[in-house]
């Protein structure tokens, strides 16, 4: 028998077949593999070699023993007349066949169905942020870049507002041009004299080149040098120095950028070219109050921003036709208005609007005013004009962090979570260490039930701004929304001793204390809020009336704290003096927030609708319920519902007359861990009082209270122990 007869005896030549259809099947799935588990990019090679190294032990093998029924035996040692290895033969050719089937499965779906595998892939990466990551990684990379605040190396360092100006003008050159990602100024900025490393900068923002720059002013010479790094090995991609007359600001900005985009292979569009000329301030003493100004207003606090205000007049005297100065004067008069004690939103409007209109008339395309305009139809409720306007400013500016976040409160009132939520998120990856954007996406993440999201951001918060009071918030709000009153109340006073003390932080602190049923100790702060609650709750009606005309009279307040005590109080005149008062009451209620615009969807309103339907108040309750109803399963459906709101669906369902299923709803806001002390106080608990639901549930209410008074103090014990072992 011939060499060749014999190997095809011993079935080697099936067996080498089979081998090799096998191991490219292997090999093809180790490269599919690979990126889906997230596994090290050596993987297929290391499998390939494997194979390699077997082809010659499976040959061998192959030769020298066969399959028998006695099991494996040398094939030296088998009598030919008993051999079987034509049966084994025949079933290598039939797992050949089934090989070689699902080679041509595979190439059919690889052909036709490319995004097989990507579905497969991206199956994986949903429930795996690290191989999301990875696989992100992969996809072309977007140019980026940060600009940093100039260093002041002036004779007499005083030119830090212009040196950081130029940078900040750069910036808003860069952010218009498309296919470009911009890190925000904030961000950008927070790394002023910082000596942190250029390539961790660009690590923390998420960028791939650094732009820094110096300035040194002498007389009326300037010379500027800027610079840009490429963060992968921290080379210069480009550099250059200027050397010009103070007065030829503006035609190094421009240099510089053109210079910039050039090395990044970006350019601006002509239109684009256009409206940047036509921001341009002409005169020095205008741009330099604006600088200032728009420093000023950063800060974020009144005394800031009333000198923010004061700055942007004078440059807007010093050049009546320089556009940002007024859309930077509308925007303060807006945030000024939100600040306890600020002004009525008449005399605001009175300065707003004149100073859009002129930003408007002076630059249409303007992406600032378009913005500030939104904001301010924001603030009125005029929430489809307001996002009309944030989206011209980002299709104008695609890098407009706050543009984005504004958007988001349209989307929210507009019952669109999902999109708000986009919308934050983009507005964090441009603006990473904005404490506004951080404070309320993470909020928004303890929201949509991630809180490992929102834990990664406040703790981002605490590392870079430490002791700032809007990390303090941050991290007290989504503790409170998820019913940890214990612990936003310690985080309180952790605030309290690093932060100025303000009446809004002594109010809420005191607030958690009555919640958790600390009457006594929340009465002690002072606050008229609180102390109305707590005297309602001893049944002292006398002073809890006193309280509210005070209360109610307070319009600094938020809604839902003027509210609050006119309804109990409109509730106790119903058991007291019947119907007639409290019909009036709730009347009262109606017009007020009718006045004030406040949306339907609004908590509150969804309050006062179960208060009118007790009263008999029949106008306006259908298209009420209609649009409460709308918000209710919007959110459900989003899953933007953080346990302290499940009480509202619990008010939703008392209101469509569904007991059992509010009560049913009751449970299951005490199951996520909520729990109110006044909770016997509430008008639609009252409404079960003849049930033997009703005192089950107060007592399940009245141990999660207790349980969260024991950590409360048992937080106190241990902080006053820490105190005592440091001394």
């Amino acid at each position: 028998m011939s060499f060749f007869s014999e190997l095809k005896r011993r079935n080697v030549v099936r067996v080498s077949i089979a081998y090799i259809v096998v191991s490219w099947l292997l090999i093809q799935a180790a490269g599919v593999l690979e990126p889906a588990l997230l596994l090290p990019d050596w993987v297929d090679r290391v499998v390939t070699v494997l194979l390699l190294i077997g082809f010659p032990v499976v040959i061998l093998f192959a030769w020298a023993f066969e399959l028998t029924p006695d099991g494996v035996k040398l094939t030296r040692d088998v009598d030919r007349s008993r051999s079987v290895t034509r049966v084994t033969g025949k079933k290598l050719e039939y797992f050949t066949i089934a090989a070689l089937s699902l080679v041509v499965v595979f190439f059919v779906i690889k052909e036709f169905f490319p995004l097989g595998v990507e579905e497969t892939t991206q199956a994986v990466v949903q429930d795996n942020p690290v191989a999301a990551e990875a696989v992100m990684a992969e996809e072309p990379v977007i140019p980026s870049i940060a600009v940093l605040p100039f260093e002041d190396y002036s004779e007499n360092a005083d030119q830090d507002h212009f040196s950081r100006g130029i940078a900040e003008e750069i910036l808003n050159l860069l952010a218009k041009t498309r296919g470009l990602r911009v890190a925000a100024r904030t961000s950008s900025f927070a790394f002023a004299g910082s000596e942190i490393d250029i390539r961790e900068i660009g690590n923390k923002l998420d960028v791939n080149t650094v732009l820094e720059g110096s300035i040194r002013k002498a007389g009326d010479q300037i010379r500027i040098t800027a610079q840009l790094i490429k963060i992968e090995d921290g080379y210069h991609l480009w550099s250059e120095t200027y050397d010009r007359d103070y007065s030829d600001i503006f035609k190094i900005q421009d240099e510089i950028s053109a210079a910039i985009m050039d090395s990044l292979k970006v350019h601006l569009l002509g239109e684009e070219e256009q409206n940047i000329v036509a921001e341009r301030a002409h005169n020095m003493d205008a741009y330099s109050a604006y600088l200032i100004g728009k420093e000023r207003l950063a800060l974020l606090n009144k005394p800031d921003i009333e000198v923010a205000l004061k700055k942007f007049e004078d440059s807007i005297r010093a050049e009546s036709d320089y556009a940002p100065a007024y859309a930077a004067f509308a925007r303060a008069w807006l945030m000024l208005e939100r600040e306890p004690g600020g002004p009525e939103k008449e005399e605001v409007d009175i300065n707003v609007i004149p100073a859009i209109d002129r930003a408007i008339e002076l630059s249409p395309d303007l992406p600032e005013a378009v913005a500030v305009r939104g904001l301010h139809h924001l603030y009125r409720y005029r929430y489809d004009e307001a996002r009309r306007d944030f989206d011209r400013a980002i299709e104008l500016n695609p890098n407009y962090a706050l543009a984005y976040l504004w958007r988001s409160e349209t989307f929210y009132e507009q019952e669109k979570f999902l999109d708000m939520l986009a919308d934050k998120e983009k507005a964090y990856a441009l603006d990473p260490m904005s404490l506004e954007i951080s404070g309320q996406l993470a909020y928004d993440y303890g929201a949509f039930w991630r809180p490992r999201d929102a834990d990664r951001i406040i703790a981002r918060m605490f590392e870079l701004h430490p002791h700032h009071e809007r990390a303090y918030i941050a991290l007290a709000r989504n503790m409170s929304a998820h019913g940890r009153y214990a612990e936003s109340a310690l985080t309180l006073e952790e605030a309290m001793k690093h932060v100025p003390v303000k009446d809004w932080l002594t109010q809420w602190h005191a607030w958690e204390l009555a919640t958790m049923g600390m009457f006594e100790e929340a009465d002690s702060r002072g606050d008229p809020v609180v102390s109305f609650w707590v005297n309602l709750h001893f049944e002292r009606f006398e002073r809890a009336r006193e309280l509210a005309e005070i209360v109610t009279a307070n319009d600094d307040l938020p809604a839902w704290m003027r509210f609050a005590p006119n309804r109990a109080l409109a509730w106790e005149l119903r058991a007291e003096q019947g119907m007639a008062p409290f019909k009036s009451a709730v009347a009262e209620h109606i017009n007020y927030y009718d006045e004030k615009g406040v949306p339907w969807t609004n908590n509150c309103r969804l309050s006062l609708l179960f208060d009118m339907k007790k009263a008999g108040i029949e106008e306006g309750v259908s298209e009420m319920m209609e649009k409460c109803r709308k918000s209710t399963e919007e959110r459900l459906k989003a899953q933007y519902l953080c346990p302290c709101s499940w009480f509202n669906l619990v008010t939703f369902a008392a209101i469509d007359g569904r007991t059992e299923d509010a009560i049913e709803r009751t449970r299951e806001w005490l199951n996520n861990g909520d729990s109110y002390s006044l909770l016997s106080l509430d008008p639609v608990i009252q409404e079960w009082s003849d049930r033997p639901e009703y005192q089950e549930i107060l007592d399940r209410n009245d141990e999660q209270v207790k349980r969260q008074q024991a950590l409360y103090l048992a937080g106190v014990k241990a902080r006053e122990k820490a105190v005592t072992l440091q001394d």
